[in-house]
């Protein structure tokens, strides 16, 4: 923790502002993250001091480049399970249509301050959904390396949502985020890491296949593991419709 404030207290005055090429970097990294249409298998782990729960979801993305939408399945509970669907585009309010059961009524939710847990993990509504280096003013505060690997190091300053700042480390040798510290109003609150040796390349995309979200007030830690996933062509346009999603039919893969 130490060496990590040097990081931040120091660097900023060695380096300065690199604005162009630190967006750039983001953006490539946002586009690995949100560019490509997936469908997943995904477990969490929810380990509350020493308590344990665990959950499984289906996790899909769809994205033409104008729209990105974003579907999330409850898969313990079968089709009487809950499931929500995302539609997201540039400069526009987020839309989200929930519904549960097998025939269950789909209806509007309010993103709020995109604040919501996800399955009352650590992971957050807005850890989820897409983004873009324009909804950030960006720092370059320097280079640093998470678990031997090389990486540029961001404060990011976001135009909405729950968190007042975000000091991101970027792979310098693949568009992967490997972490992220998440601070509010009363100081740091969560931090995100990828598992290095685990980030997995699907054609040009890199997919991390186990990270983990620490609540660092709480000592609560939700470890996530996509255990199967589909990449672009073959994640069909049917599953991101309101009405699949009011038929509860949770995604075959």
């Amino acid at each position: 923790m130490r060496r990590t404030a040097v990081l931040l207290l120091l660097l900023p005055f060695a380096t300065g502002f690199e604005g162009p090429e630190a967006r750039e970097a983001l953006d490539r990294a946002f586009h690995n993250l949100y560019g490509v249409s997936v469908l997943a298998g995904v477990e969490l782990t929810i380990d509350d001091r020493g308590a344990q729960s665990w959950v499984k979801f289906a996790y899909g993305r769809k994205s033409d480049g104008r729209e990105t939408r974003t579907l999330i399945y409850l898969s313990d509970a079968g089709r009487e399970g809950s499931r929500a669907l995302l539609f997201q585009k540039p400069g526009q309010r987020d839309r989200i249509f929930i519904s549960d059961g097998k025939r269950g009524r789909v209806r509007v939710a309010s993103a709020g301050q995109y604040a919501w847990p996800l399955f009352g993990s650590d992971f957050a509504y807005e850890d989820i959904r897409a983004k873009r280096a324009d909804e950030y003013r960006i720092e370059v505060l320097g280079v640093d390396r998470i678990q031997g690997e090389p990486c540029r190091a961001l404060r990011l300053r976001p135009l909405r949502g729950p968190y007042e700042t975000l000091v991101v480390w970027l792979s310098t040798e693949r568009p992967v985020i490997l972490r992220i510290d998440y601070f509010d109003r009363k100081g740091l609150w969560k931090r995100y890491r990828a598992d290095v040796e685990e980030i997995a390349q699907h054609f040009e995309w890199w997919v991390p296949m186990r990270d983990e979200m620490l609540d660092l007030r709480t000592g609560r830690r939700t470890r996530r593991h996509v255990r199967n996933i589909m990449v672009d062509a073959a994640v069909p346009d049917s599953l991101f419709t309101t009405t699949q999603l009011a038929r509860g039919r949770l995604p075959s893969f």
